[in-house]
């Protein structure tokens, strides 16, 4: 229980009250009980006797008057308290009032900043946009520039190897036909040789048998004519092998020319054909990339649950990220048109995450895949669904 504190002043004046009392009663009591027998002494006392109703009604009285202060003091208290309040609260209405204003002020213009904010980002996407396509098709260019340029640089590298080949070829059969006269040159210089060193023994040994050259003389000039028949012969043989070698070398000559022009016609055909394959490739290289596109565009569709707020006119372009396996890496909001809401773009993106991975996209070769499908820039808008 609560102790009212407006009661202990004047509880406190009836305690002192109260206390004067015993404290009387107990001091006339002890008097008398030590007294002494009385002595019958004729004198006039004078004594003030106490009304004890009288004092408890005083008390009563202070007791009131005290009640009766407090109280008008407590009015006194709570009329100031009750100003101070009015007072408090049309200050704290007036502080609400300006708050009001002053918040109403700042949402207005966070909501201008919003919306220029909204149009610089806006801007800020569409030319990211035109930059992301113009770096594209100049990496597209790029490209295929390198692809001819790497083509040409093989048909050349084909022609300068073949061409080596066919001078290595020249040079080798030159080489062995020098080897092949040098020889024949050592041979005739060693039978010449023979021949001297035979010739100088005969006539050694004719100087030797002077008695007997008369009888050998005849023998001498026959075996002479022979030798010089044979001489003839010889030279007459290699005459004939000189002139076959230098048929020969006529003929391989012819030939290795006639092949030098085939292979030429060979390695232009072979060219017509590599840019005739190119083109087929590339007429097949933008077939799988438009079915691939659309692949991925019906997969999306498949897995887009459409808002209720979704209307047509909204728009909402996606930069998606894959690997080569078609799995989804990550995935950029790159333009977002005005009227697009945030559950219509949360929509997309959610379908997007649902599909997870476009497993077709792995059958794709890698140049095709990195050149297209790395990062692929998807357009979504509700008129494509037909809705």
């Amino acid at each position: 229980m609560k102790l009212d504190h407006s009661y202990i002043i004047p509880s406190f004046f009836a305690l002192i009250v109260h206390l004067v009392v015993a404290v009387v009663v107990m001091s006339e009591w002890q008097s008398s009980s030590e007294r002494t027998p009385p002595v019958q002494v004729k004198q006039r006392v004078e004594a003030t006797l106490i009304d004890i109703d009288s004092l408890l009604a005083q008390q009563k009285q202070i007791e009131n008057a005290a009640i009766k202060q407090k109280a008008k003091k407590k009015a006194t208290d709570k009329k100031v308290a009750d100003e101070k309040l009015a007072k408090q609260r049309a200050a704290d209405k007036k502080t609400a009032d300006k708050k009001t204003a002053d918040k109403k002020a700042a949402d207005k213009k966070a909501a201008d900043k919003k919306t220029a904010d909204k149009k610089t980002a806006d801007k800020k996407a569409a030319d990211k946009k035109t930059a992301d396509k113009k770096a594209a098709d100049k990496k597209a260019l790029d490209k295929k520039a390198s692809d001819k340029k790497a083509a040409d640089k093989k048909v050349s590298d084909k022609k300068v190897s073949d061409k080596k080949a066919a001078d290595k070829k020249v040079s080798d059969k030159k080489a062995s036909d020098k080897k092949a006269a040098d020889k024949k040159a050592t041979d005739k210089k060693a039978s010449d040789k023979k021949a001297a060193d035979k010739k100088a023994a005969d006539k050694k040994a004719s100087d030797k048998k002077a008695s007997d050259k008369k009888a050998s003389d005849k023998k001498a000039a026959d075996k002479k004519a022979s030798d010089k028949k044979a001489a003839v012969k010889k030279a007459a043989d290699k005459k004939a092998v000189d002139k076959k070698a230098s048929d020969k070398k006529a003929s391989d000559k012819k030939a290795s020319d006639k092949k030098v022009v085939q292979q030429a016609l060979e390695d232009m055909l072979d060219e017509e054909e590599a840019q005739t394959q190119m083109s087929e490739q590339q007429a097949t290289n933008g077939q799988a990339v438009a079915s691939a596109v659309h692949y991925i565009r019906d997969e999306i569709t498949l897995k887009w649950v459409r808002p209720a707020n979704a209307l047509t006119g909204m728009v909402v372009e996606l930069v998606i990220y894959l690997v080569p396996t078609g799995e989804v890496v990550d995935i950029e909001i790159s333009y977002r048109d005005i009227s697009a809401t945030d559950a219509f773009v949360a929509s997309v993106v959610k379908a997007v995450k649902k599909v997870g991975r476009f497993e077709k996209l792995g059958q794709l070769s890698p140049v095709l895949f990195d050149a297209n499908f790395r990062k692929f820039t998807l357009k979504f808008k509700p008129e494509d669904l037909r809705l």
